[in-house]
């Protein structure tokens, strides 16, 4: 009779510890799925709001160019900045769906790939900005031919163009000659085979995104956890 009683009382606490673990894992699911959320929802908000004011400068550029087509400069000048916001666009809009189509009931080892593949798009979000640094040299000019389509006198201390005697379009071929090289090497540098630099390390580190970065640090202590719980 002890016996017996003694296997039913093993048999109850048993059922009990799995009861138990398996209640441990689903509130640690739970809390991935809280805790991973609250550390991207702010960057989606950020991609959201970015891919608006790329947008609406896309259709200002586009609007500029067809006023201006047949002056080669200016014309230049809107087709590169429309190339920037447009790629730029592109990788705002993958980041969005990475992070929309994030399932945070997955394991813990496809949420971290997800998170991974996240980064490397937010790493290659800043390379494209460094790449495009020549494209800015633009800003000044389509400024320039603002003010004067639009007669607008309390800006007309900006025209640089005017100011510079038409030499502008000289330094901005020059800037142009130097930078685009450089931005090309910089842009073929910058990745994780060169993480044995310094320089490439730092950059990387600074543009992965911290919010991304510690949503990684959680998954990974969460995946210590669920092991000490196991």
């Amino acid at each position: 009779m002890e016996l017996d009683e003694l296997k039913e009382t093993w048999l109850s606490n048993d059922i009990k510890l799995e009861q138990s673990l398996k209640l441990n894992e689903e509130s640690v699911a739970l809390i991935q799925v809280k805790k991973v959320a609250s550390k991207l929802a702010p960057l989606y908000r950020q991609r959201v709001i970015e891919c608006i004011f790329h947008s609406i400068a896309i259709i200002l550029l586009i609007g500029f160019l067809f006023k201006n087509i047949s002056e080669f400069p200016y014309a230049m000048s809107a087709i590169a900045l429309s190339v920037f916001y447009l790629t730029t666009l592109k990788n705002a809009i993958k980041q969005i769906n990475l992070i929309r189509d994030m399932d945070f009931s997955k394991d813990l080892a496809t949420m971290q790939s997800s998170l991974v593949m996240l980064q490397t798009h937010i790493i290659n979000y800043a390379k494209l900005s460094v790449l495009f640094i020549p494209t800015f040299l633009a800003y000044p000019t389509i400024l320039t031919k603002v003010i004067k389509d639009f007669d607008i006198k309390a800006l007309a201390e900006f025209d640089i163009i005017a100011k510079s005697n038409g030499s502008w379009w000289t330094l901005e071929m020059v800037a142009l000659i130097i930078l685009v090289p450089l931005g090309i090497w910089f842009y073929n540098e910058v990745t994780y085979k060169n993480m044995d630099k310094k320089w490439v390390r730092d950059f990387i580190q600074r543009s992965s995104g911290t919010r991304v970065t510690k949503a990684l640090e959680f998954l990974k202590e969460l995946q210590d956890l669920k092991h000490e719980i196991i």
